[in-house]
């Protein structure tokens, strides 16, 4: 009797830790399963084109920052860099703002192009210098030397992961000819980013997009594709738009062309640095990728989607 009732407790036991063991393992499937939804749908798309996989090397933070004003701070005198890949973003939260930070920062992206625009607001200008020139012509606020990859949304990808846990109040992004050159795309001064921010104007927006295929590219980005000289991208505008954003593409999106336009910190700072990261992968190994045109045509969804 005695031992009937001894076996009848070690196999209630038994049964009991199967039923502890199974619910763990259900957990941490389902914690596995949550860890790996932020880069999914990239990870699907790069599978589909026989991409190579994603290189996580900056660490995610996905917290918002608060709304600010702009002020008039000074900026810090100006440097010289040499680097070829994001520092790490913070992986905090919050946490406290640097006391340098700057009420406003203008981002030029600089090939060969001349500056002379550029001296008005030379102290408040990151010049990133793809070409071969070791110095600015004139003192600027820093000055920054990139590999000529990705054209100027690399660029701009690059800045902002860089900068994520210390990004100006607002971001004003340009190209190294300045926005004179493209009227009707940009703003006619770099100050007018300033003056348009305050009244919630942050680029000059186009139709909307309402195709998600592949782009028509006409003169001479026609040419380029052409003659091999711009990389055609794998896959449609909708499918970058999804490995990016990790979501379906809406039905229309709103465009700004040119690579002008600014952002609130708040803006830039809604979406986690991965989504940074996910598109800086698509355009950090060419001098001229398909994928820097796409990227053109969706600043605007990023900066909006608030």
């Amino acid at each position: 009797m005695r031992t009937r009732f001894l076996w009848s407790r070690v196999r209630w036991i038994g049964l009991t830790l199967i039923f502890i063991l199974g619910t763990l393992s259900f957990g941490l499937h389902a914690v596995i399963q949550q860890i790996g939804s932020d880069t999914a749908v990239a990870t699907k798309i790069a599978k589909k084109h026989n991409l190579d996989e994603m290189d996580s090397r900056i660490p995610v933070s996905s917290s918002r920052d608060g709304r600010r004003k702009f002020s008039q701070s000074a900026p810090s005198s100006g440097r010289f860099v040499t680097s070829h890949a994001p520092a790490a973003a913070n992986n905090s939260t919050e946490g406290p703002r640097n006391a340098s930070t700057l009420a406003y920062e203008f981002v030029v992206a600089h090939y060969n192009e001349k500056l002379d625009w550029l001296k008005p607001i030379a102290n408040r200008s990151h010049v990133y210098h793809k070409g071969k020139d070791k110095r600015p012509p004139f003192d600027v606020y820093k000055w920054e030397e990139l590999p000529n990859v990705g054209r100027e949304p690399h660029t701009f990808l690059y800045h902002i992961i860089a900068n994520y846990d210390n990004l100006a109040d607002l971001t004003v992004f340009l190209h190294g000819h300045g926005t004179y050159v493209d009227k009707g795309y940009c703003f006619p001064k770099p100050t007018y980013f300033l003056t348009n921010a305050k009244n919630n104007l942050f680029c000059i927006e186009k139709p909307p997009i309402r195709t998600w295929g592949r782009l028509n590219h006409f003169g001479k980005w026609l040419s380029a594709l052409r003659k091999g000289k711009m990389r055609k991208a794998r896959f449609t505008l909708g499918e970058f738009y999804e490995a990016v954003f990790g979501a379906k593409h809406p039905e229309t999106a709103p465009k700004c062309l040119a690579g002008c336009f600014s952002a609130t910190r708040e803006m830039i700072r809604q979406h986690p640095v991965s989504l940074y990261q996910r598109a800086i992968f698509f355009v950090d190994n060419h001098s001229n990728p398909e994928e820097s045109h796409y990227m053109e045509r969706l600043w605007a969804s990023i900066i909006y989607l608030i």
